[in-house]
């Protein structure tokens, strides 16, 4: 299948961005490449959003519900677990799919995406899909893994840990980390380079990133090169602070568009408060499951992307401003007219594919 975008919108959005600072940080805005309105939904999501606005007017809200019953994680997971990219690499890649043994015996699965002509000893981007810890799969973000190594000639390698509330916390983090230690040891076999593992993961696959991250530096292992977080969950807990602090009006929305923007934000910003209750614990004020509360300095360079009418952005640009004011190197790109999950729709969204470019750039300039 091909894009459901001219190819030229791409080259638009790279054309058209610009920095700028926001809550203290420095970002790099990526405009809507072909319309110009301030606060307004990408006129692609536009059209996705005005269907399911009609569809939820017919549906009752109880379905939309988010909580740890069985019923309505059998429903959300139906949601969460829906491939949205359109197929843009059908051929030069291959997909080995493979198993990990954790601690207790769990064979974890792992896919590994190569292109037909790697480069040798090859950066690995280890990206772990987000699902607010309960949903989601590799499959999900395949196409971007595809786009990447197809593209950069490195490889990439997805995980699907095992998930919440059936796996409670710390099982699926444990998952994530004990692959990134089977990496460490493992990645000349794949043929990639220990040295260059870089690890990243959108929304709750942020929030796993960050405790790879974290459980490599208290280990002593330093296994990660970089960090890369997609819209990711970093105040779990709720920190409040002048940075955290969070108001409606601190987002564009154009009013001719607002009816759409709005109940998306809303809705992730009560969505949060379910997250612990998913993964079965009360200890959620720690940096394993609120990186934001204890930022380290050690941290690696690290790559943060957003978009304009995601509530995740708020504290996403708290996160960049400790990261900065720690010394820790930190890009982030801000995508106008976009909200949450963008990298799920890679031939959809030309700001998906350019975000993938991006993931390229940066792994290309912090490698060893």
């Amino acid at each position: 299948m091909s894009r459901k975008y001219e190819q030229q919108l791409v080259t638009a959005i790279k054309e058209k961005a610009y920095h700028t600072t926001r809550r203290g940080v420095d970002i790099i805005v990526k405009p809507i490449p072909d319309f110009d309105e301030k606060g307004a939904m990408d006129p692609r999501l536009l059209k996705s959003s005005k269907k399911m606005s009609l569809m939820m007017k017919f549906m009752p809200k109880s379905l939309m519900k988010m909580d740890s019953s069985p019923k309505s994680i059998q429903r959300l997971r139906k949601i969460f677990n829906h491939v949205d990219s359109t197929e843009i690499i059908s051929s030069g890649f291959k997909r080995d799919n493979r198993t990990v043994k954790a601690d207790d015996g769990y064979e974890i699965p792992i896919s590994i995406f190569k292109s037909d002509t790697p480069l040798e000893n090859a950066p690995i981007l280890y990206f772990i899909h987000g699902g607010g810890f309960f949903a989601g799969s590799t499959d999900v973000v395949a196409e971007a893994l595809k786009l990447f190594v197809t593209t950069t000639n490195m490889i990439a390698v997805g995980v699907d840990y095992r998930l919440a509330p059936e796996n409670p916390y710390p099982a699926g983090h444990n998952d994530c980390y004990t692959v990134l230690k089977w990496l460490g040891d493992n990645a000349e076999a794949i043929g990639g380079d220990a040295r260059n593992i870089f690890v990243g993961g959108d929304s709750a696959g942020g929030n796993l990133t960050l405790y790879c991250s974290n459980r490599s530096l208290e280990d002593g292992l330093n296994l990660v090169r970089g960090q890369l977080l997609f819209y990711p969950t970093v105040n779990m807990g709720g920190v409040k602070d002048a940075d955290t602090a969070f108001s409606i009006t601190d987002i564009d929305i154009y009013p001719k568009h607002e009816k759409y923007i709005k109940p998306g934000i809303e809705m992730f910003s009560q969505a949060t408060n379910s997250l612990s209750d998913l993964l079965g614990t009360t200890e959620v004020m720690t940096k394993y499951l609120t990186p934001y509360m204890d930022v380290s300095k050690d941290s690696p360079v690290t790559f943060i992307s957003s978009g304009e009418h995601d509530f995740l952005t708020i504290e996403s640009l708290a996160y960049a401003k400790k990261l900065n004011q720690l010394g820790v190197e930190t890009t982030f790109t801000y995508y106008c007219g976009l909200g949450h999950a963008y990298l799920d729709h890679i031939g959809n969204y030309p700001q998906a594919e350019d975000c993938v470019a991006d993931i390229g750039e940066f792994i290309k300039k912090n490698r060893v």
